[in-house]
């Protein structure tokens, strides 16, 4: 049954409060907006900076474990907003939480790397939310984390590396890293872009800044 939230329990998730959600009897995983954004979603995508605590994450995944992996409509998990918005000391808790799961017998796969994989409807991991908003120290905290993974391109041919050589800005050490970190830790790097394009194509057509990115490319 879904229960949608009420404006206590969205402004108390946006800012982080667990009071309100310690005495509330619903299910946590069963508290939804309209988008179908949980608990997690809605605390996380009202932190436009690194938050100082991760308290209320660590919590609210303590009293419900399955929000870890929930999904909203548009299929991000709390992992893909925590890159997005470069919480990289909540990405720590998210993996730290998924690794204390049991490996999945079968597959081999620890149910960190499994949330690492998880894709949203536009195909797009952590790591290419994180490449495309810049999150070198988010980026550098996922490949080291699953570096045999070879992150494909999600629906619009793009590659976490193509994205982030093909991002248009001033130079930045920030984008700079988050080429390095993938280069570095990733042992099979996908250089794919779309219509058979490379990073090596994306990071020339943008300036000064795409040839610092081809060297970075090419060593």
């Amino acid at each position: 049954m879904t229960t949608y939230m009420d404006p206590v329990l969205f402004k108390a998730a946006e800012a982080g409060n667990i009071g309100p959600f310690e005495n509330d009897q619903t299910c946590l995983n069963q508290l939804f907006t309209p988008d179908e954004n949980t608990i997690l979603h809605v605390c996380l995508g009202n932190q436009s900076s690194e938050p100082e605590s991760t308290y209320f994450v660590d919590k609210i995944l303590e009293m419900c474990p399955p929000l870890l992996l929930q999904a909203n409509k548009k299929g991000e998990i709390p992992l893909h907003l925590a890159a997005r918005y470069g919480h990289s000391n909540v990405v720590r808790v998210l993996i730290d939480r998924a690794r204390a799961r049991p490996t999945d017998p079968e597959s081999g796969v620890t149910e960190a790397k499994k949330m690492l994989r998880m894709t949203n409807v536009e195909q797009d991991t952590a790591l290419h939310e994180a490449a495309r908003n810049r999150r070198g120290h988010v980026v550098e905290i996922l490949t080291k984390e699953d570096p045999y993974f070879s992150y494909s391109a999600n629906v619009h041919e793009e590659t976490p590396l193509y994205i982030a050589a093909s991002i248009v800005s001033r130079p930045s050490k920030e984008l700079r890293k988050v080429v390095n970190e993938i280069l570095r830790n990733c042992i099979s790097v996908d250089y794919g872009g779309p219509n058979g394009r490379t990073a090596l194509h994306g990071s020339s057509a943008v300036g000064d800044h795409g040839r610092i990115l081809c060297s970075s490319l090419e060593n």
